[in-house]
C-alpha cells in the first residue's frame, strides 16, 4: 500500500470522523453540552433541526445571576485571537457539514443519534453521581443506561424517560467544583472552544471514565463523540448564532455565558 494512499485514507477517515460526531468543534461545549457543543464558529445555518429544551433553559437561566465581579482571565487577547480562528473554522469548514448533516441525515433519525451518543455517556454519569454522592442520581442513571441499552436499542429511543427517569448530566468538573476546586484562568481553545483548567481537566478524566475509549481508544473516542458527537453541533447551532448575532462584544458575551451555565450547573447539583 503506497504511502499516497494511505494519506488520503486518512484524511477520508478524518472526514467520516469528523461528521460521526466531533464532540468539541465548539464554542459553547462541554458546559451545556447537555454537554456540550457547538461549532467553533458559532454561526451556521438559522435554526436548530433538535430542541433540547434542558440546554434552552440553562441557556436562557445562565443571564440571570446579574453580572460576574471580575472574569479570571489573563490570557484574553490570545483568547480572542483563538475565538476569531474558531469562528471562521466554523464558518468555513462546520457550518457547511452541518447543513450536509441535515440534508442527508432526516430529522428523527438526527434525534435518535444524538440519543444513543447521550447513552455512551452514561457510565461517566454514573460514576460521577456517585462522587457527588448524588446516589438516587446514580439509581437513575443506572437505571436509564440499562433500559436504553436494551430496550432502547442502544439508546436510540430514550426508554428511560418512560419510566419517569429523566437525563441529567454530571462531569468531573462538576464533581471539583462541589468540592470547592475554583475555575482557574478562562481559555478558549483551538476548535475546543470555552474552557477553564478545572474543567478542561475534568473532560480529560471523563474521557477516560468511558467505555467507549476503551474499546476504540482515547483519540478516535475523543472524535466521534465523547461529548454528544456531530448531531450536538446540530442542535446548539441555532442558540449560538443568536448569541453571535445580539452581542456587541461577542467574546465577553460568550465568556459570560458559559462561565455562568457552569455555575449554574454546579449549584443545581448543591440542591
Amino acid at each position: 500500500m503506497s504511502k499516497t494512499f494511505q494519506f488520503r485514507a486518512a484524511l477520508l477517515g478524518l472526514g467520516f470522523a469528523l461528521l460521526a460526531g466531533l464532540p468539541a468543534c465548539a464554542e459553547f461545549a462541554p458546559a451545556v453540552q447537555e454537554a456540550s457543543v457547538v461549532p467553533a464558529g458559532g454561526s451556521s445555518s438559522s435554526g436548530s433541526a433538535i430542541d433540547d429544551p434542558e440546554y434552552d433553559e440553562l441557556f436562557d437561566d445562565a443571564f440571570e445571576f446579574g453580572e460576574e465581579a471580575a472574569p479570571n482571565d489573563p490570557f484574553e487577547g490570545a483568547n480572542r485571537a483563538l475565538l476569531t480562528f474558531n469562528r471562521v473554522l466554523g464558518r468555513r469548514v462546520f457550518d457547511p457539514m452541518i447543513r450536509g448533516y441535515r440534508f442527508v441525515v432526516p430529522e428523527p433519525a438526527r434525534r435518535g443519534i444524538s440519543r444513543a451518543f447521550i447513552n455512551l455517556k452514561a457510565p461517566s454519569t454514573l460514576i460521577n453521581d456517585l462522587l457527588q454522592l448524588r446516589f438516587k442520581d446514580a439509581a437513575k442513571t443506572l437505571g436509564r443506561f440499562v433500559l436504553n441499552s436494551t430496550l432502547g436499542i442502544g439508546g436510540i429511543f430514550d426508554v428511560g424517560v418512560e419510566a419517569g427517569w429523566e437525563h441529567h448530566e454530571s462531569d468531573f468538573g462538576q464533581t471539583l467544583g462541589r468540592l470547592g476546586v475554583g475555575t482557574g484562568p478562562y481559555l478558549v481553545l483551538p476548535i475546543f472552544g470555552p474552557n477553564t483548567i478545572r474543567d478542561g481537566f475534568g473532560d480529560i478524566v471523563d474521557l477516560f471514565l468511558q467505555p467507549l475509549t476503551y474499546l476504540v481508544g482515547p483519540a478516535p473516542n475523543l472524535v466521534i463523540g465523547a461529548s454528544g458527537g456531530f448531531t450536538t453541533l446540530d442542535a446548539r447551532d441555532a442558540a449560538i448564532k443568536a448569541l453571535e448575532e445580539s452581542s456587541v462584544d461577542y467574546y465577553a458575551a460568550l465568556r459570560s455565558a458559559y462561565l455562568q451555565v457552569r455555575a449554574a450547573h454546579i449549584r443545581a447539583h448543591e440542591q
